[in-house]
């Protein structure tokens, strides 16, 4: 018996021995694969990267995994781990808030307080869809497609632009993509280059000429990256591709690590591949990016969405005392931050990530207006005085929906979509583009006075935009009267012009009619 018992146990340890190593050799394995297709798992090493305590929810559970499996004296031991790693996961959850307040508390000793708006320039007209539908409509190429659509900065206006990537999971992997596509966003007629060269490093493409591939295995792999945009150099014949980086600074709050993300600088990549990583300090020695739009969309949209961890997490998820929310506007694509172009203390234009924050709940009104640089990140803020009136963002369209101007339309076949704002000598307005639902026209721009939303301009193209830019809303009625006289003489004349014999009762009156009305207008 004693015997027996004694093989047993040296059959048993052999087991547990053999087992061993193939964990051993399985992790090994496991571990190589890991490294070697790292890009792959990026998000999932971020997300423990950048929340230690997702990290720790898996520790605790593999840890009480492997001693269950290796001993027999914690037979509770997975039922604990996995509580714990419950606990770890919502933990997780709490913390990512308390990045926020954590972002605030960073960026509030360093916020420019603004009592006036600073003067728009460069305005973009052509909103988000209507310029990707246009881009694709004048897109050719059947093997391939429009990427992300970003901002490029040329001659101080805003363009749209997008790589044109291989379209079909085969041509995905054997393709390059066949160059980029720029669409101007300051005007409401379409102008469009295309740029055509081969990028051999790129978005959309694989595998290990993916962009982000390479940026994880060559530049830094804890970090993240926005989207890419595109400038065009050397008289618009190579292109130049911008990606902006994200790191991760190490923090804790209420004893809890966390890593907060700050601007990291960008890389830049040519058409053949070769990338350079250029330091937030370094960024004004690159006169590529002179006035390019390099600070990270991601981070100044958690600038504003801090703004409702001011007074810390129970007020932002309880209280709600002086809270504001970044509420975007229901059923588009385009969140903010939106990109504007201001000027500075010089007149230069400059682009700054805008935001409108509102109050908390169900009110939709304007409480703070935030503009971050989008070259250096610094953020400035304008209030709204206790007892001024100021509509937002998503009222906006509303407010010009049920104006007079627009009794007669039927909204079953028209839209108003993308309110930007325009700060036109201290005044902000919000610019709506109506469009039909098909998204591929401007049929009107139209002007909301946030301080005053009864106040409605409707503009008929990007000239009368213009004009009301320089000379302002009086002088668009003066050039629409006079458009409204000539059209009223052109027609009065056409029916004068008519032989006598060919005028029938209605026409002979009509024509008395409106000479009666032109007389009176002319003298108005």
């Amino acid at each position: 018996m004693l015997r027996d018992r004694i093989l047993r146990d040296d059959m048993l340890r052999d087991t547990i021995s053999k087992i061993k190593k193939v964990i051993l050799i399985v992790v090994l394995i496991i571990s190589v694969f890991l490294y070697v297709y790292r890009p792959f798992f990026h998000g999932f090493f971020m997300r423990c990267y950048t929340n230690p305590a997702f990290l720790l929810a898996f520790v605790a559970l593999g840890a009480g995994i492997l001693i269950r499996l290796f001993s027999n004296r914690f037979k509770w031991t997975i039922v604990v781990g996995a509580i714990f790693f419950a606990a770890l996961l919502v933990g997780s959850m709490f913390v990512a808030e308390g990045k926020r307040v954590e972002i605030y508390k960073d960026i509030s000793s360093n916020i420019v307080e603004i009592d006036t708006f600073p003067e728009s320039t460069s305005i973009r007209l052509m909103p988000y869809q209507i310029a990707r539908n246009n881009m694709t409509n004048n897109l050719t190429l059947e093997q391939f497609r429009l990427g992300e659509l970003d901002f490029v900065i040329l001659d101080g206006k805003m363009w749209w632009n997008a790589a044109l990537i291989p379209d079909g999971t085969w041509i995905h992997y054997r393709m390059k993509p066949y160059g980029a596509m720029f669409i101007n966003a300051c005007e409401t007629e379409t102008e469009i280059i295309k740029i055509k060269q081969d990028l051999e490093v790129a978005e959309g493409i694989g595998i290990s000429d993916n962009l982000y591939w390479r940026l994880y295995k060559d530049i830094d792999y804890w970090s993240d990256y926005s989207d890419p945009f595109y400038i065009p150099y050397d008289n618009n014949t190579k292109i130049m591709t911008v990606v902006s980086k994200i790191d991760y600074k190490l923090d804790s709050w209420t004893f809890v690590p966390l890593r907060k993300p700050v601007f990291g600088g960008v890389v830049l990549i040519d058409g053949e591949g070769n990338m350079k990583y250029v330091s937030p300090e370094k960024i004004n020695e690159e006169t590529i990016l002179h006035g390019q739009q390099v600070f990270p969309e991601e981070i100044a949209r958690l600038y504003g969405e801090s703004f409702a961890y001011k007074r810390g997490v129970w007020n932002a998820w309880v209280a709600h005392k002086d809270q504001t929310e970044l509420n975007d506007v229901p059923g588009e694509g385009n969140f903010m931050p939106y990109l504007i172009m201001v000027q500075d203390e010089n007149g230069e234009p400059i682009p700054m990530w805008f935001m409108a924050l509102e109050p908390y709940g169900t009110t939709y009104g304007l409480k703070k207006v935030l503009l971050v640089d989008a070259i250096e990140g610094t953020v400035y803020s304008w209030s709204k005085g206790e007892n001024e009136q100021s509509v937002g963002a998503v009222k906006s369209i509303e407010h010009a929906k049920s104006s007079d101007t627009f009794r007669n339309v039927n909204w079953a076949d028209f839209r108003l979509i993308e309110p930007i704002p325009i700060f036109k000598e201290g005044t902000m307005y919000w610019k709506l583009t109506m469009t039909r639902y098909t998204q591929t026209g401007i049929t009107n721009i139209v002007l909301i006075e946030a301080s005053n939303p009864e106040n409605v301009i409707v503009l008929k193209d990007g000239a009368e935009f213009q004009q009301f830019l320089t000379e302002g809303a009086t002088d668009i009625v003066e050039m629409n009267m006079d458009q409204l006289l000539h059209e009223i003489d052109a027609l009065l004349q056409k029916i004068k012009d008519l032989p006598s014999d060919a005028k029938s009762p209605i026409l002979v009156e009509l024509e008395e009619r409106l000479e009666r009305l032109l007389s009176l207008l002319e003298e108005s």
